[in-house]
């Protein structure tokens, strides 16, 4: 990619306002810069906020509805939302909902240039991590008891020696110490393990909310521009590359 490329993409960065996510559901209010054929840059924030503004607001007359359809901007692209059912060396084949506002909507089978493989290879390999760490907090709390339990129970026998202040019990006295400090140990260790894999946990799922899917499979949602249709009469949407300036 060229210097001037590069630089007119950060302009447009700097340009756009942090948008509010006043609806999680929006995923596809993502990513406003795309780059076509190597130079070509679209800016879709106009879309993002326009979009939002018509989902999260009240039903109007057919009037302004209408109004509001008219004044769409950058209508010739489409929200596309599906999941994808087969690949091919450039593009995935889906069945898609396609719409046109947030009201306005057709479900077809599609093909999507330059598809999320990057996203979608991310949620793959974020799918599985929670029931391991749930198993793993599971484990080490099952860990942290039985050494608390021991821990008390050398105590126990320390305090019932103690009583009889025989010589071999006074020289067992420091190992009934030792012990104890050792299952404390192992205790401690258990406990911070589970606390870090809570913490594992909490990262691993805020991340997996982040990414759309459905019923654990991958899902994609993005605005992207209808092209054509291929020789089977497949429409093909392509959402563009999505620019390196859009990662936080």
């Amino acid at each position: 990619m060229s210097i001037k490329i590069i630089g007119l993409l950060l302009l447009l960065s700097a340009a756009i306002p942090a948008l509010a996510e006043t609806n999680q559901t929006l995923f596809c209010c993502r990513n406003p810069i795309r780059i076509f054929n190597e130079s070509e840059i679209v800016n879709l924030t106009p879309l993002f906020q326009w979009w939002k503004q018509q989902a999260g607001g009240k039903p109007g007359t057919t009037a302004e509805a209408d109004y509001a359809e008219a004044n769409r901007p950058l209508s010739a692209w489409k929200r596309v939302m599906g999941v994808k059912v087969r690949q091919t060396e450039y593009a995935w084949v889906m069945n898609a909902e396609v719409a046109a506002s947030p009201t306005t909507r057709t479900n077809e089978r599609i093909l999507l240039q330059h598809p999320p493989t990057a996203e979608e290879q991310r949620y793959d390999n974020l799918k599985p991590l929670p029931d391991e760490y749930n198993r793993q907090i599971t484990n080490d709390e099952h860990t942290y008891q039985a050494d608390l339990k021991a821990e008390q129970a050398v105590e126990i026998r320390a305090k019932t020696d103690v009583r009889s202040w025989g010589w071999k019990t006074r020289l067992r006295a420091n190992g009934y110490d030792q012990q104890a400090k050792e299952e404390r140990a192992a205790a401690d260790t258990a406990l911070n393990d589970e606390k870090q894999t809570q913490q594992a946990l909490e990262r691993t799922q805020k991340e997996l909310d982040a990414i759309p899917s459905v019923n654990g499979q991958y899902q994609v949602d993005c605005f992207a521009l209808e092209t054509g249709r291929n020789s089977q009469g497949l429409p093909i949407f392509d959402p563009g590359e999505v620019a390196s300036t859009n990662a936080p």
